[in-house]
């Protein structure tokens, strides 16, 4: 496999030059890029449900209500941003001053006959770019930056096999995948290789803390962390 730099770079970024505490909203691969860059991530969500990475800390929590003490990560990184004041306040609320919100969206070339074929494998999880205004809705976020990254990565089968993997929709089972091995065998067993061109968005935002209330205590949630 050949990892193309633009994609360590463009993760990196989401939470700025230094190693940084983590929070990952949700189980999902770029909590996994950002832990194997050296970074102390800790995944929030009701979909954990085992550990994936030994270096990665596991909290189970339900609802918007974030069951950390204020002001404990460098940055939050929300795969799905959306604008509802009060998640992005807890938001606001567990982060240092100063801290990163930041999303990103990677949108996959579909004109590629393979990638064509292993959408419909897969399901559909074409990303939508967050709007800008997003980060400003609460008036706890200064205005955000962007990045654009657009690269081209080469793929084994192993790799190929972990990207449906990552990709797939919820709802489509997990044996839908036998499926890639016959696309594999159509588009990539000759040369060794298929070709992915994906674009990539990041947005970042860092906290304005001077319009947040005093630091309530964290909620009281029953945590289950499967270090």
């Amino acid at each position: 496999m050949n990892d193309v730099v633009p994609v360590s770079r463009a993760v990196k970024w989401l939470v700025g030059d230094r190693l940084a505490l983590v929070l990952h909203i949700g189980d999902g691969p770029l909590a996994y890029e950002l832990a194997d860059q050296g970074h102390d991530v800790t995944i929030v969500g009701d979909d954990v449900t085992a550990v994936r990475h030994r270096h990665i800390a596991y909290v189970r929590s339900q609802g918007d209500s974030l069951p950390f003490r204020s002001r404990s990560f460098d940055a939050i990184v929300a795969p799905e941003l959306n604008d509802e004041v009060a998640a992005l306040a807890e938001y606001a609320r567990v982060l240092v001053d100063d801290g990163l919100l930041s999303t990103m969206t990677r949108r996959y070339d579909d004109s590629i006959p393979w990638m064509r074929k292993l959408r419909t494998i897969t399901g559909d999880r074409s990303g939508s770019i967050t709007p800008v205004d997003t980060f400003t809705a609460s008036g706890l976020f200064h205005p955000p930056q962007i990045q654009e990254f657009n690269a081209w990565q080469e793929l084994d089968f192993p790799t190929l096999m972990r990207f449906a993997e990552s990709t797939k929709h919820p709802a489509v089972p997990a044996a839908a995948l036998s499926a890639v091995h016959e696309l594999w065998r159509e588009y990539g067993e000759q040369t060794g290789s298929l070709r992915l061109r994906h674009e990539t968005q990041c947005l970042r935002a860092r906290v304005d803390k001077s319009q947040l209330a005093a630091d309530p205590e964290p909620p009281d949630t029953v945590l289950i962390d499967f270090r």
